[in-house]
């Protein structure tokens, strides 16, 4: 259901004149739902390009914050919103199911965990540094540091993820 705001905003955004019938209606959000995936996606890698710019010129500008900012506010306004609405769940009514998503989802979060946790150490102990001229130094404890990161990731992230898989009893 979206708000009064939201409504206001929609007909000038999408620049109908007449109220859209059903059809027209879940079109519109089907479009404007695949453009925000896309800018969010968008807004990372912009992001990320200007970090490694202000990283570079040893700086940390506005740009980089407001993309971040951006990034964040869509991420969480989406995850807010999914979870007020309960769209986000999914219930099983057959234990196997239910077990059969609950691996997968361990499956899932655990190479989750281990990619993002690899990716941060290349980045931060290896690109960033090289980029702002440092010399590269890799201890044990980074390593250690990384590995522990990323497992703490993946377990949230897995948890999180929990919550919208009910059982059905």
């Amino acid at each position: 259901m979206l708000s009064n705001m939201e409504k206001r905003m929609l007909q000038p955004f999408v620049g109908y004149m007449e109220e859209r019938d059903e059809y027209q209606r879940g079109e519109i959000h089907r479009i404007l739902a695949g453009a925000c995936m896309h800018a969010l996606y968008l807004t990372s890698v912009l992001m990320l390009i200007s970090l490694i710019m202000d990283t570079i010129h040893h700086t940390f500008t506005f740009g980089t914050m407001a993309l971040f900012i951006v990034q964040q506010f869509i991420a969480y306004y989406i995850l807010i919103r999914l979870r007020k609405t309960g769209v986000d769940e999914t219930e099983y009514d057959i234990d196997a199911d239910y077990e059969k998503t609950i691996t997968a989802l361990k499956k899932r979060f655990f190479l989750a965990g281990v990619q993002w946790g690899f990716t941060m150490f290349v980045l931060m102990e290896f690109l960033f540094p090289a980029l702002a001229g440092e010399k590269i130094e890799i201890h044990l404890f980074n390593i250690l540091l990384w590995c522990i990161a990323g497992a703490a990731f993946g377990i949230i992230t897995y948890f999180l993820q929990k919550r919208n898989i009910k059982k059905i009893v």
